[in-house]
């Protein structure tokens, strides 16, 4: 459509891409907002919906458009668990001004990006989330609740329970061990004042990012070294992974030989060693009976967005 004009939205815990798509779905304009997660808001849903409401105006602003101007909308967003959310989401995006669009969990937008549509995107960045997509477009999310899903292998989850191996260690037991002494290291310890010193900067990774980055860095470190505590968070890690991973394929009922399973966020693609990978597909084929194809992603969520709008115009241009 020559005159049509498109939203591909990416939105996470920290940061938010935003593109606007010209009516042969190239890429217009470009813009990255802050956090549309309720849950990390003060504000929760006022403060999503005005995020995304200053955020979509600087962007059409650019090209001279206004609201109604946008044909459709594909927005991917990280807090969208639950049918609550759902509808809340809905709401923030009609009362900003759009009419059509598709709104989930972000999630999913890896699988339309990497997996040609159908397949299983599992994420560990910040937090923990599994999504699938069928062939027939049945959409299944398991785990993203953080502890109380059980989620394990997020940088906050690695943040929390490396420390806790670290305190346990040395203040319960006075024992040293390659993550204790590596631990102080990184951190600069060199005393248990120290040490309790360093969690403050664990505690807010928002506003010191590069422990929460050191703390990840270190797990891996410590896990190549067949340090035990390390090896032991791996294997909890990887259990949860294939688990949630198996159920996903399960509930979606894949009749196919093989599965795409696409491993996103930054502890996959930035973080994470052999040692773990090949711990994580060795426990993930075990639960698949060896039909899981693995692969890192290698596109930007947002590209499943911009790919989810190609294939929403084609359906409506076949049932015109």
């Amino acid at each position: 459509m020559k005159n049509a004009w498109y939203l591909a939205i990416d939105g996470g815990g920290t940061k938010t891409e935003y593109r606007l798509l010209d009516g042969q779905f190239r890429a217009a304009e470009r813009c990255l907002g802050g956090c549309v997660n309720h849950d990390f808001l003060p504000g929760g849903w006022e403060d999503t919906a005005r995020e995304l409401r200053s955020a979509i105006a600087d962007l059409l602003g650019r090209r001279g458009l206004q609201i109604g101007d946008i044909t459709d909308t594909v927005a991917g967003l990280s807090g969208v668990d639950s049918r609550t959310d759902q509808i809340n989401i809905e709401r923030c995006l009609r009362d900003i001004g759009l009419t059509r669009f598709l709104v989930c969990n972000d999630g999913f937008l890896p699988v339309k990006a990497e997996c040609n549509g159908w397949g299983i995107a599992y994420n560990c960045g910040t937090g923990v989330c599994c999504c699938g997509i069928s062939e027939e477009s049945r959409m299944i999310k398991s785990a993203g609740l953080d502890e109380w899903s059980g989620d394990a292998g997020g940088g906050r989850w690695i943040a929390v329970h490396l420390f806790r191996a670290v305190y346990q260690r040395l203040f319960l037991h006075g024992e040293n061990t390659y993550l204790t002494a590596a631990y102080q290291q990184k951190f600069g310890c060199r005393s248990e004042e120290d040490i309790l010193d360093s969690l403050t900067l664990l505690k807010d990774p928002t506003e010191h990012p590069e422990a929460a980055r050191a703390a990840v860095e270190l797990f891996f470190a410590a896990l190549e070294q067949k340090d035990e505590d390390a090896q032991t968070l791996a294997e909890e890690m990887t259990d949860c992974t294939a688990e949630n991973i198996s159920v996903v394929c399960r509930k979606l009922g894949f009749a196919q030989a093989q599965i795409p399973v696409v491993l996103t966020g930054s502890v996959h693609t930035k973080a994470a060693n052999r040692t773990y990978l090949d711990l994580l597909e060795k426990r993930v084929q075990k639960a698949m009976d060896g039909r899981a194809e693995i692969f890192p992603a290698s596109k930007e969520p947002v590209a499943g967005a911009q790919k989810w709008l190609e294939e929403r115009a084609a359906n409506a241009s076949g049932s015109a």
